[in-house]
């Protein structure tokens, strides 16, 4: 296995993108999802873009790309149309030891961006390891519509459950064997196809 699989938490962290066409306004919007503070380095931007910027979910430094422009960032993404200056990106990335994807390189890059499906909590990522990215995005909808709004709802009940056995069983290893028994069971399963209403209540007498 090449890859490391990891969920970064970027709330409020710096992102910067190198960029401004459809593929980085794309990569915006992602990095904006997951509560960065995106700045887009450009001379221009494309319509969404810019609406962004009007609405001040973004900064924008109106430049060709330097290497001090990104010194305080967390992470970078390249996605210009010139390879000399994604290679820049890539290199000065490196030198500042910074998390960079150079979009459609695999070479240049010391991460890269799954297919994502996410729903109330639940976050799939799929990756083909750079190999088939079309494949990863079937497998996103295949799995989307297959799996995800069962699962969902299932986080969502266990989540109560979890929060009330936290209430009334101060044991961990408790707690999680009661947890996975309910998993492997079809309780919940059968608790979602009824469309109860209920709360799910924990016996707080049970031994």
């Amino acid at each position: 296995m090449r890859y490391y699989p990891a969920l970064l938490d970027i709330k409020g962290k710096i992102c910067c993108v190198i960029g401004a066409g459809t593929v980085a306004q794309r990569k915006v919007n992602s990095l904006l999802n997951a509560g960065a503070n995106v700045c887009v380095i450009s001379p221009t931007l494309t319509e969404g873009l810019k609406k962004l910027f009007k609405n001040k979910k973004i900064s924008w430094i109106k430049s060709g790309y330097r290497k001090d422009f990104i010194k305080r960032a967390f992470l970078v993404v390249a996605a210009t149309n010139d390879n000399k200056i994604n290679r820049r990106v890539w290199r000065d990335a490196q030198k500042l030891k910074l998390l960079a994807n150079i979009v459609d390189s695999l070479s240049q890059s010391n991460f890269i961006v799954p297919a994502v499906i996410e729903k109330d909590g639940l976050i799939i990522s799929i990756s083909t390891s750079g190999k088939a990215p079309c494949l990863a995005k079937k497998i996103r909808v295949d799995l989307a519509k297959q799996f995800l709004p069962r699962y969902a709802k299932s986080l969502k009940l266990l989540e109560e459950v979890r929060r009330e056995l936290k209430s009334v069983c101060p044991k961990g290893a408790i707690r999680k064997s009661i947890l996975t028994k309910l998993i492997n069971s079809n309780i919940i399963e059968e608790y979602i196809k009824r469309g109860s209403r209920t709360k799910f209540k924990i016996n707080k007498d049970a031994p």
